[in-house]
């Protein structure tokens, strides 16, 4: 019998693979995706393929499994491994919990429901193959969540020609995404970075005599508001992505409340449109604060730790996008193509030319939520969407 979605998706979540979001790693127990390596292994051995492990960064591997076909086509279904942290969270984060129609759990949604969508079709199209089945592909890349390293890795080896299971680009990657079934065609693409304010520090009961870090950031602070009310707000619209923005997301400073602080560290996510330099842009947010504060040298930003251009509205997006939305029609499903501020791994395929759309069981409302979740009847409708797709594929103009 080919594998069971709902009990697949239970396994993936009991397997921690915490991404550390680019800090060093605190809680080894649960962090980074090499246990999720090795459940994949198992998998993949247990659905009869043969599969590459490829190593991206210490414990962080990417792996690959391929189904040859008959047709000269090459489909890639792929998800990423990590996860987000799991602070805060009301539910067990690696329980897997199946209450009624829903399974909880970090990743649940964003993305293990999507991984095992990918290999569920996989596992049917062992059991049954078709005349015309393109080669398959699962792809399971790591560190999506805080830098796309995975992808990028994978698209670059894929084009030197380093893979023992393709011999060349793929004419097509589906990449798992909570998109509520519709087709991602085009999203706007971000840089990361970290921005410190310095000082010197003293004790508090005489504050004249140091230099307050935090002050200073405030005015940085101040800086990134007007960048957001006057040049982000005065961009023109550019259609169904929306506008770039700018978002400050943490801010850390300071010793003890007695003590004046002599540094302040904030990150900054700016988002970008595709078409659109990440360098260029992070410059320009420079520019401006340095314009704005009373001693710009003690203004300090750190090379971007996450740079993803984002993925163009093309033809070949917008044609992947209708024969899903053909197919999805057949099982009652309205799949509409979309443009979303988030991003995803698609660009690194892209990137090198292969024509990449983004699909998948669940909704972005559930991910990275404290009760994170995935619907049942999404995961089950749009693994049947996606092994129709890989079916009809080499059968498509």
């Amino acid at each position: 019998m080919p594998m069971d979605v709902v009990q697949l998706t239970q396994r993936l979540v009991q397997v921690p693979s915490v991404n550390p979001m680019g800090h060093e790693v605190d809680q080894p127990e649960i962090q980074l995706e090499h246990r999720m390596g090795d459940a994949l292994e198992q998998i993949f051995a247990e659905i009869g393929v043969e599969f590459e492990r490829i190593e991206v960064a210490p414990k962080r591997d990417n792996l690959v499994a391929a189904l040859p076909g008959k047709a000269d086509k090459i489909v890639v279904l792929e998800a990423h491994q990590d996860t987000v942290p799991i602070e805060g969270m009301t539910v067990d984060p690696f329980g897997a919990l199946r209450i009624e129609n829903r399974i909880y759990g970090r990743g649940a949604c964003d993305v293990k429901g999507g991984m095992a969508m990918c290999l569920a079709v996989l596992s049917r199209l062992k059991k049954k193959p078709s005349e015309n089945l393109p080669t398959v592909l699962v792809a399971c890349s790591v560190n999506e969540e805080c830098g796309f390293t995975g992808a990028t890795h994978l698209a670059n080896f894929w084009n030197e020609g380093r893979s023992k299971l393709i011999s060349r680009l793929p004419d097509a990657v589906f990449v798992s995404e909570p998109t509520l079934m519709n087709v991602v065609v085009a999203h706007k693409g971000v840089i990361r970075w970290r921005c410190h304010a310095l000082g010197r520090a003293t004790h508090s009961s005489n504050p004249s005599l140091g230099d307050n870090a935090i002050y200073r950031m405030a005015e940085v602070l101040q800086a990134i508001r007007e960048y957001e009310a006057t040049i982000l707000a005065n961009t023109t619209e550019p259609g169904q992505l929306g506008p770039p923005t700018i978002s400050v997301g943490t801010i850390q400073g300071g010793v003890s409340v007695n003590t004046v602080p002599d540094q302040c560290t904030i990150e900054i996510d700016r988002r970008v449109l595709p078409g659109e330099s990440q360098e260029a842009i992070r410059q320009e947010v420079i520019d401006f604060i340095a314009a704005r504060v009373d001693n710009p040298d003690k203004v300090q930003h750190d090379a971007p730790y996450m740079s993803s251009p984002g993925l163009p509205l093309s033809d070949t997006s917008q044609k992947l996008a209708q024969q899903i939305a053909q197919v999805a029609a057949r099982f009652d499903v309205n799949s509409q193509p979309v443009q979303v501020a988030y991003g995803t791994d698609s660009p690194a395929y892209y990137s090198v030319g292969i024509p990449s759309v983004v699909f998948g069981p669940g909704s972005l409302v559930q991910a990275h939520t404290k009760d994170e979740y995935i619907e049942i009847e999404q995961l089950e409708k749009a693994t049947d969407i996606l092994e129709a797709v890989c079916r009809d594929f080499s059968n498509s103009p």
